[in-house]
């Protein structure tokens, strides 16, 4: 055995794995409305097309090294970004155990999977399905990958006796030769016509493999890169919102809760009405904002931070959360687009106003109802946004309890 092979007893069971695996996955949010199903989806034939195309690896783990595919990485601050992709945050990824039996698949002469791969405007390709299969193939192929040790030489370890403690480069010459020609077969997507970017969330919703499911951000962030996810990315790091809502969420619900607030704003101002549900919703106001940011978007990051500020002073984590532990996401937008909203008309609002208002609202039994109940129906979300800007405002609620 090599100095390049792996030795077994180097590193304790679980140590290898990589960071993200270790994440936890239940999400500290309760939202009802991310169950929600599309009473009337597209039709593929109405936004899409696609056709075949075979990769070997070595090809596929060229074009992923220069670029020409994109892997959603989900890094929200990474110092790597991709221009145009700067929303991306490293997203779920296998443990080590997963990462080496794929490889072992391979060497071992077994078929691979296909992926999806959706075809963008300047020819390259953001992988819609299949980041796992790909990142772990690049991963191979340099020797290393990121665990909770940093930098990690890739040797094989959960395998048979054949290829354990094998690097790609001291494995012999047939097996190298063997895992750069295997072809995997890519399905390629090409969004066409205004339902295109639709018809991709449609797709990219219902394909995700692996029992490591994107979340509906996580699919915005990534189908919608651009401007305004930069600028709701950039809110995210707000420290005031970061204690309001606790640790950065692996969803990306932080992320999506600031994005309701900021598309919600025109409905409390009565310029459009909301029209469930809130994923198609959120979906057209990005297609509608991706490359340009939202109007006022100066007094957007002004009255967000502002709000923050108050509603932890106020009441720190508790000013999101009616009950328990999980931030509650209708409360939550209701509260950010009322007092981003009473902001405009009173700046000199105080952390004791917030605390006052709060009271008041949690008191309202038709508020009660409109962030417990169906809450991504239009009449719902307009009652709580409306009940949540007059409590800011001082406006008694009274004539509106049920």
């Amino acid at each position: 055995m090599t100095d390049d092979v792996y030795s077994a007893s180097d590193t304790e069971p679980g140590s290898d794995d990589p960071a993200e695996s270790l994440v936890t996955e239940d999400s500290e949010v309760v939202d009802p409305e991310s169950e929600e199903i599309e009473s009337a989806p597209i039709h593929a034939d109405d936004a899409l097309r696609y056709f075949g195309a075979d990769f070997d690896v070595d090809g596929l783990v060229k074009r992923l090294d220069n670029g020409t595919f994109i892997i959603p990485t989900f890094e929200p601050l990474a110092e790597d970004d991709i221009a145009g992709f700067e929303g991306f945050q490293r997203g779920l990824v296998w443990k080590k155990k997963q990462m080496d039996r794929f490889i072992e698949s391979i060497l071992l002469g077994y078929p691979v999977p296909g992926v999806f791969l959706v075809e963008l405007t300047d020819r390259r390709y953001l992988v819609l399905d299949g980041q796992q299969r790909l990142t772990t193939l690049q991963a191979f192929k340099h020797g290393k990958y990121w665990s909770t040790r940093g930098a990690s030489k890739f040797s094989l370890r959960y395998v048979g006796d054949e290829f354990k403690g094998h690097t790609y480069a001291n494995l012999e010459a047939k097996s190298q030769r063997l895992f750069d020609n295997t072809f995997i077969q890519a399905t390629i997507v090409v969004p066409k016509g205004a339902e295109g970017k639709r018809g991709i969330y449609s797709l990219f919703e219902r394909i995700n493999s692996g029992g490591t499911n994107l979340k509906p951000q996580q699919i915005r962030v990534a189908l919608y890169a651009g401007a305004t996810v930069n600028f709701v990315r950039d809110l995210n790091q707000d420290s005031n919102w970061r204690s309001l809502f606790g640790p950065h969420n692996r969803d990306l619900k932080d992320h999506e809760l600031i994005l309701r607030a900021i598309s919600l704003m025109p409905s409390a101002q009565g310029f459009h009405n909301f029209r469930p549900p809130m994923a198609t919703f959120l979906n057209n106001y990005l297609g509608v904002h991706q490359e340009q940011l939202p109007p006022d978007a100066d007094g957007i990051r002004m009255r967000f931070s502002r709000a923050a500020q108050l509603l932890n002073q106020a009441r720190g984590r508790d000013a999101l959360r009616i009950r328990g532990t999980q931030v509650n996401a209708a409360h939550t937008d209701a509260v950010l687009v009322g007092l981003m909203t009473a902001l405009k008309e009173k700046e000199g609002l105080t952390s004791d106003d917030v605390d006052s208002a709060l009271s008041v609202l949690l008191t309202s039994t038709r508020y009660q109802l409109a962030v417990s109940e169906s809450t991504s129906h239009s009449e719902q979300v307009s009652a709580r946004i409306r009940l949540a800007a007059r409590a800011f405002q001082g406006d008694p609620l009274a004539d509106e309890q049920e």
